[in-house]
């Protein structure tokens, strides 16, 4: 079995570089891999090819609920693993259905990483035994119901031609998990109107709150991406 050369490490700039988690990473990286990058932007899909992994800081974020479209994507098409987050902010259920490789906590000591690096460097996954043993008849449940849900749709233009720029682009970043205040910056508009444009969204995707808003965004991810303007 080939080992995987090339990784992407996602970073966040507000953690720190030299803490506990960050310095274990990094460090078994450099042992098992021959090429590591890090920026704090995935690349685009035409370079996404070039590595045979990537690892996605996830501090700051919470994602018990709902995980971000963009990371989705990446982990149906990639080896992915999340790492420097506490415990209480993800649901490891979620990543495993979600095609996620595994998952490394801040707490985690150096030698787990290493063994966790190691395991999914020859292809395992990297989540908790009991989380798995548990759920397992479950997952395979749901993962059966989500793939057929979501891989074998027909897409249809009339679903999505109804709505207008601006509300694919609040849908959009509404999948990424951007709160209404982010999504007013990023588009430079007002509180007032993003309500507005969500509400609208609501109604024409026939969702009733912002996680099944974004779950509808999944099924047209491929012509919501990029953002329109």
């Amino acid at each position: 079995m080939s080992h995987k050369n090339h990784v992407f490490v996602r970073a966040t700039f507000q953690s720190s570089f030299h803490s506990h988690s960050y310095t274990a990473i990094l460090r078994t990286l450099q042992a098992l891999f021959t090429d590591i990058k890090m920026d704090d932007t995935v690349p685009q899909l035409e370079e996404r090819s070039h590595y045979d992994l990537f690892l996605i800081d996830g501090t700051k974020n919470n994602w018990q609920d709902l995980i971000p479209t963009d990371l989705i994507c990446l982990a149906k098409h990639c080896n992915v693993v999340v790492f420097n987050v506490e415990r209480e902010t993800v649901c490891e259920k979620n990543l495993l259905l979600n095609h996620f490789n595994g998952v490394f906590y801040k707490s985690d000591p150096p030698e787990v990483i290493f063994k966790g690096l190691v395991k999914i460097n020859a292809g395992e996954l990297w989540f908790a035994r009991k989380i798995i043993s548990i759920a397992f008849n479950d997952i395979l449940a749901v993962a059966s119901s989500f793939n057929s849900l979501y891989d074998g749709i027909e897409i249809k233009k009339d679903d999505y031609d109804h709505l207008t720029k601006r509300e694919k682009s609040v849908i959009y970043l509404i999948a990424q998990g951007a709160s209404n205040n982010a999504i007013a910056d990023k588009l430079n508009i007002s509180d007032h109107t993003v309500k507005t444009h969500l509400y609208s969204a609501f109604k024409k995707t026939s969702s009733r709150n912002r996680v099944e808003l974004a779950n509808w965004a999944q099924r047209y991810i491929s012509v919501l991406l990029p953002m329109a303007k």
